[in-house]
């Protein structure tokens, strides 16, 4: 029996308590959504942590034949062992966590990865974030109505022909809210080689706050401070957030609270202390007509921060130093 290719990027995905959102997860990472790109390019791990809300077994059983699931018994609040777990499956040389099952991509990301890993090995590819509707999730009113909102949100665009529809019902997410000309804190789905996500250890499994605390932002910078990388950004491609009532995007009175075990956390592992990774980004990829307004708007906050700077004698992108 001949075995498998060996794909060129494997794509992890973790999820927790979100079946209709993590289906739509999956969903914008199937073949004949992803544009430029065939099943045998890639593999898709997706791990999911049992809860009272899986997955339908139906939907599970018609996966694509490169996704692989595995439902996973887990007693702890964070994902970073499914993280890791899903790093020893993957089998390709450069890989893209999705650390947040409940972010659908648009249709040109795991494209882009492979145009910039094709330029240097040493490629981080940071997607954008940005969050379904007007408003940030957490900032929402009548939370109990959000899964509804969204729901119209999504049937009023034709997302499953052209994903790039998302962008028309989305908002920058408070990460990157002045968009990806400047320093970004955060990215959801990150694209580097197997051999640098090695080098930063994987998920480091001190993060055992609920959800993994602020992981994501830690491996974002972790991999972004190697020496021998460059930073591409997707101006025309976005990660997309659903309301799956997650510790930060939810409207809870403890919010606050949780994210400030966050920041001390983050800032035990930085000496200087965490912030933004602060280095100039190679943009990368088509910008969709649908983006457009998206990189206006990145545009003229790039603009204001450049005069700011310039005023203050201050570096523009002073973790370029790596």
């Amino acid at each position: 029996m001949s075995l498998a290719p060996t794909p060129k990027v494997s794509v992890i995905v973790i999820g927790y308590k979100m079946p209709g959102q993590l289906e739509n997860t999956l969903r914008s990472l199937y073949a004949d959504y992803q544009r430029g790109v065939s099943e045998e390019d890639y593999e898709v791990i997706v791990m999911e942590n049992s809860s009272v809300a899986n997955l339908r077994e139906y939907f599970v059983q018609n996966l694509p034949s490169n996704f692989r699931y595995l439902l996973r018994q887990e007693s702890a609040a964070t994902p970073v062992y499914a993280v890791n777990e899903a790093f020893a499956l993957c089998r390709a040389p450069l890989i893209c966590l999705m650390i947040d099952g409940a972010r659908m991509v648009s249709p040109g990301i795991i494209q882009n990865a492979l145009m910039a890993y094709a330029i240097t090995p040493g490629a981080i590819v940071a997607v954008p974030g940005y969050h379904l509707g007007n408003d940030e999730q957490h900032m929402v009113d009548g939370v109990e109505d959000q899964l509804a909102f969204e729901q119209q949100l999504l049937a009023s665009v034709n997302w499953e022909a052209d994903g790039h529809e998302l962008f028309r019902i989305s908002t920058f997410s408070g990460a990157n809210r002045r968009g990806y000309l400047q320093p970004i804190m955060e990215c959801n789905c990150i694209f580097a080689s197997a051999d640098n996500f090695a080098a930063i250890g994987f998920a480091n499994t001190d993060f055992q706050l609920p959800g993994g605390g602020s992981i994501n932002l830690h491996m974002y910078r972790s991999l972004g401070m190697l020496p021998d990388t460059r930073l591409f950004v997707t101006p025309g491609e976005g990660s997309f957030h659903q309301y799956h009532g997650g510790v930060t995007t939810s409207s809870y009175e403890e919010r606050e609270a949780e994210i400030e075990k966050h920041r001390i956390q983050l800032h035990s592992y930085w000496p200087e202390g965490f912030h933004s990774l602060r280095r100039e980004p190679t943009l990368i990829g088509e910008v969709s007509p649908q983006s457009v307004s998206f990189l206006q708007d990145s545009l003229e906050f790039a603009q204001k921060r450049t005069k700011r700077l310039t005023n203050q004698g201050r570096p523009f992108w002073p973790d370029d130093t790596v």
